[in-house]
């Protein structure tokens, strides 16, 4: 296998387009009902009243759309179609229209955050913070930081901090005793399920939350296992990468090692051996027979939404 270039241009890394409103579990399905007659639907003039929100409400649904990889540009890049896993997740009789099961918010979360090109500073959270604990103006200088160090220009303080808002608010639940809390927030976001941020008492602060996961399907493990034996290039990976590598699933989805070890012992039988998880002379890793083949991670995450299996 080829290793994935880690190369980014300058118009790689977005870090606007959601107009800082949170991702909301009913935009999704109502924007992928319209597309399906209306392609077109984000150039119109009259999306908003369509999709029944505010005129910068319907920007964010497009982003959104896009970053959770269910819309995609057409051919034309005048219009946009669902994507295979839009049409899987959102149809009528999809695996999750309303984003209520754990699947769908831990699918939408790997999404948004396992794709750099997608949302940057989501990335850069979930694969690159460096420590637990961090002030969102401790997130900001690091990010900046990174950027220049890719050689690229950083965006200004102020695109970085009203991103940086909107994350946070993605994965905190609002305040509502706090003055100036965000009305929009009180409506559901998925990822708020997940609970991997926590706020710090009495402190500007905020901290990362790892542990068992109980209701992440095994499934997804896998999924996020597949996608970084990819971009490393190799069959094999150790526990270390599995754990703490840039893109492993115990980074992107916050597991301690006893829930990963969990989640690895599982595997093989779940994949109907695909994957195989070995520990030889004090050698921890995970095996992929064939990590390259056609589709694999789409029966994946099928898998994870048809399994009735999850392991923590």
């Amino acid at each position: 296998m080829q290793q994935r270039s880690t190369h980014f241009t300058q118009n790689a890394l977005v870090f606007s387009g959601h107009e800082t409103f949170i991702l909301r579990a009913n935009w999704l399905k109502k924007a992928y009902d319209l597309l399906l007659t209306t392609p077109d639907l984000f150039l119109r003039d009259d999306a908003f009243i369509l999709l029944g929100v505010g005129k910068n409400m319907a920007n964010a649904i497009r982003f959104w759309g896009r970053a959770c990889g269910v819309f995609e540009r057409t051919e034309h890049a005048a219009a946009h179609r669902a994507t295979w896993l839009g049409n899987a997740l959102l149809a009528d009789q999809g695996w999750d229209p309303f984003l209520v099961t754990p699947a769908g918010r831990w699918l939408l979360h790997w999404q948004i955050a396992a794709h750099p090109e997608r949302a940057f500073s989501w990335y850069f959270t979930f694969n690159l913070l460096r420590r637990g604990e961090f002030s969102s103006t401790q997130l900001g200088r690091q990010i900046i930081e990174h950027v220049q160090s890719l050689g690229l220009r950083p965006p200004s303080v102020a695109t970085i901090s009203r991103d940086l808002d909107c994350l946070l608010r993605c994965y905190l639940r609002p305040q509502f005793d706090q003055a100036g809390a965000p009305l929009e927030d009180a409506l559901h976001c998925p990822l708020h399920e997940l609970e991997l941020i926590q706020r710090l008492p009495e402190q500007a602060s905020y901290r990362m939350l790892s542990g068992t996961q109980a209701d992440l399907p095994a499934a997804l493990v896998a999924l996020a296992a597949l996608q970084q034996s990819r971009r490393l290039g190799r069959a094999a990976l150790a526990f270390n990468d599995l754990a703490y590598g840039e893109c492993s699933p115990g980074r992107m989805f916050r597991l301690d090692e006893e829930a990963l070890l969990s989640h690895l012992y599982c595997l093989e039988e779940l994949t109907a051996g695909q994957v195989a998880y070995s520990e030889h002379g004090g050698i921890r890793q995970l095996l992929w027979r064939e990590p390259n083949r056609p589709l694999l991670d789409r029966d994946l995450i099928a898998l994870a939404f048809t399994s009735d299996r999850t392991y923590a």
